[in-house]
């Protein structure tokens, strides 16, 4: 099972969020869980570190996502620009593509770590929270 890493999930499991589902931050605290951040994510915690909009850096969370022995970051391709779902908004799109693209590319099945209304609400993809 890969496990797709929304930009809420990882801000909320690193800042210690109470916000954070329960069965998401057992799977974020298993060392043998396969996660997948996908660069929009790391670009979205930029832009709102950036902005102060969390308390912590992107510096910190970028040492913590690449030092990590089961994380991996999944690169907005090709691959991933073809499975993107016309029904939702760029980010959000990007999400269920990139686990699209790594379903195909791990030949394993998925979920989302999220709590996104949209991505939820799409049925695209499993998701758990």
């Amino acid at each position: 099972m890969v496990h797709i890493v929304d930009t809420h999930a990882l801000v909320w499991y690193l800042t210690r969020d109470h916000h954070l589902g329960s069965r998401a931050r057992q799977i974020l605290d298993d060392d043998s869980a396969r996660l997948i951040v996908p660069a929009i994510v790391l670009a979205e915690t930029k832009h709102i570190a950036d902005r102060h909009r969390i308390p912590m850096s992107f510096q910190h969370l970028l040492e913590h996502v690449t030092t990590s022995e089961n994380i991996e970051i999944f690169p907005m391709n090709l691959a991933v620009i073809q499975e993107l779902p016309k029904e939702l908004d760029i980010h959000d799109a990007i999400i269920i593509a990139t686990a699209r693209a790594a379903q195909d590319f791990f030949g394993e099945d998925v979920v989302i770590l999220t709590n996104d209304i949209a991505i939820t609400q799409s049925n695209l993809i499993p998701v758990v929270w």
